[in-house]
């Protein structure tokens, strides 16, 4: 069994207990909109359980939607990400219409909490702390951020199309009748689906520090996962600009890192939809969402820095 050094057991313990932090805050806001929404009057008018069985049956969804985000904000992993993310920011624009409609002071609390959870769900290092929280054994993952073109063209209109499909079945549910909340549904909740599955998949690229190196994990760049060994990777630092490493960042925007090879590997490279080339390369470049994390992370961890 490989011995763990003391200054490495107190890095990760602080490390710990920054996630827990993290983990506990947004967990703790979501349950204060879910407070002052219950006590503090805030759902629509219109919304309100009645006689209507459809009125009622909307506010049991929105209620088991909130228990849903709950859960994922308790558990771990690249799904539960995803969900708390959809679900807080979906959260907090409706307390946000809600607070621009009153002047009652639960209304402001309420969207106070709820901006401060986009805040912390948005964070990278909340979404490493939900990543290594489903990690094995003594493993650290580090999300890599996602493509320039992804990022602006597809994140926010699928986080709108996650959130629509599933709000349009019971909105129409509510003010049209039963016959139009099925149609709404019917068409509503697949198209969440399809959009939510895109965003968790995002949220499966990773770096992961491994016992004995690095592991490469992104579908958008190679076929299969791609395991660097710590025997052959020769240095790790920020890349420079006239670098001629092959690029598997997949375009990302920020600081990219450079893993240099003790020598040539064969690597499966993504070149589109359902297509990847065998190549050799020497170097190859990742975007990690914490770059300075994984530096430092990789210095505990013996690999060499440049």
């Amino acid at each position: 069994m490989a011995v763990v050094p003391s200054d490495q057991r107190a890095a990760e313990r602080l490390e710990s207990r920054k996630a827990l932090t993290l983990r506990l805050s947004v967990t703790g806001a979501w349950l204060t909109v879910g407070s002052v929404s219950l006590f503090g009057d805030l759902i629509h008018p219109a919304l309100r359980p009645d006689s209507s069985a459809a009125h009622t049956t909307v506010i049991v969804a929105m209620w088991i939607g909130y228990a849903v985000v709950l859960a994922a904000l308790l558990l771990a992993g690249a799904r539960a990400l995803a969900i708390a993310r959809i679900g807080v920011c979906a959260g907090a624009s409706q307390l946000a219409a809600a607070a621009v409609s009153t002047t009652a002071a639960a209304g402001w609390v309420a969207m106070l909490a709820g901006l401060f959870g986009v805040v912390v769900v948005l964070l990278p290092a909340y979404a490493q702390c939900q990543l290594d929280a489903a990690s094995y054994g003594d493993e650290r993952r580090f999300l890599l951020r996602p493509p320039a073109v992804v990022l602006f063209a597809l994140v926010v209109p699928l986080w709108v199309v996650s959130v629509a499909g599933l709000a349009v079945g019971p909105l129409l549910l509510a003010g049209s009748g039963w016959k139009a909340g099925i149609i709404g549904a019917a068409a509503g909740f697949p198209a969440a689906a399809f959009a939510a599955h895109v965003l968790h998949r995002l949220g499966r690229r990773w770096l992961v520090f491994v016992p004995n190196g690095l592991v490469v994990h992104d579908h958008l760049a190679v076929a299969e996962p791609l395991p660097l060994g710590r025997r052959s990777i020769a240095s790790l630092g920020p890349a420079p600009a006239d670098t001629t490493a092959t690029d598997l960042s997949a375009q990302a925007l920020g600081m990219a890192l450079e893993i240099r090879l003790v020598q040539p590997a064969k690597v499966a490279v993504v070149t589109g939809r359902g297509r990847s080339e065998q190549k050799s390369v020497d170097a190859l470049l990742v975007s990690p969402s914490r770059p300075a994390a994984v530096l430092a992370t990789a210095q505990r961890r013996g690999l060499k820095l440049e």
